[in-house]
């Protein structure tokens, strides 16, 4: 248990900090590890929950620690954890949730012509425009992703205007255009590298990535918007919550089991 010494100029939320800090570092409490509630913690520790609340804050702004809304504060992963298929939500909006600080560097915005699959899937015909949306996206000042969307540009007028390094895609999308982003698919492959995708990274060409594509979909069954993500293989895994099956009702007493 933490050592607090209160006669001492070093504030008392910063020792707790730090010795929340050293379980980390330590080992002690492992990735994802679920930290007691804060009543029992804050009397464990002889504090007020105000104090602990606020060391607890400030190893979530260090990206140590993540609070989930209704589930309670964990030990963050070194890694981007990406749902496999829980919910349709941006990689923003996860980081967002986990309290993980991130910036976003836009390479390019534009309204331009898509060919080949990629107009396909968007139900757009050959050549037909479409807007461009190129960014890399960086956590913890080193670069974890690289993203490519592609928008049906007649749902969203002067799109390609707006400040995306700033505001995420689908937030855009739902609140300034009023479209309804109902449901989604995702797929993930393993791949290497390109030259241009690892340079973005700042890895090694053929390094191992993840890439990952989504296509969004319309109320209406419209598909609205493709994405393409390469994610540093070394800085992400995937993740999935479980639920056993209710028809599996356990088996009565027999002497089979026994």
């Amino acid at each position: 248990m933490a050592s607090i010494v209160r006669d001492t100029p070093n504030l008392l939320y910063r020792q707790i900090s730090a010795w929340l800090s050293q379980q980390i570092a330590s080992g002690a409490w492992p990735e994802h590890y679920k930290l007691k509630a804060e009543v029992d913690l804050a009397a464990e520790l002889g504090v007020n929950r105000g104090t602990l609340r606020k060391a607890i804050a400030e190893l979530i702004e260090q990206g140590q620690l993540v609070r989930i809304h209704g589930r309670g504060t964990f030990v963050a992963s070194k890694m981007l954890e990406q749902p496999l298929a829980e919910r349709l939500i941006a990689v923003s909006e996860d980081l967002e949730e986990k309290g993980i600080p991130f910036e976003t560097r836009v390479l390019e915005q534009s309204i331009r012509q898509v060919n080949g699959r990629i107009a396909l899937l968007l139900g757009l015909q050959e050549g037909e425009p479409a807007f461009v949306l190129r960014r890399v996206r960086y956590v913890r000042q080193a670069p974890l992703l690289v993203l490519h969307n592609y928008v049906v540009p007649g749902y969203c007028p002067d799109i390609q205007t707006l400040d995306f390094e700033r505001h995420g895609l689908f937030d855009t999308l739902e609140h300034c255009y009023h479209l309804y982003l109902e449901w989604g698919t995702r797929t993930f492959q393993a791949q290497s590298a390109s030259p241009e995708i690892a340079e973005l990274l700042e890895i090694v060409s053929c390094d191992p990535i993840m890439y990952l594509e989504q296509l969004v979909y319309l109320k209406s069954g419209e598909p609205v918007e493709l994405s393409e993500v390469w994610i540093r293989g070394d800085r992400f895994r995937l993740s999935a919550t479980l639920k056993r099956d209710p028809s599996k009702k356990p088996a009565e007493s027999s002497s089979e089991y026994l």
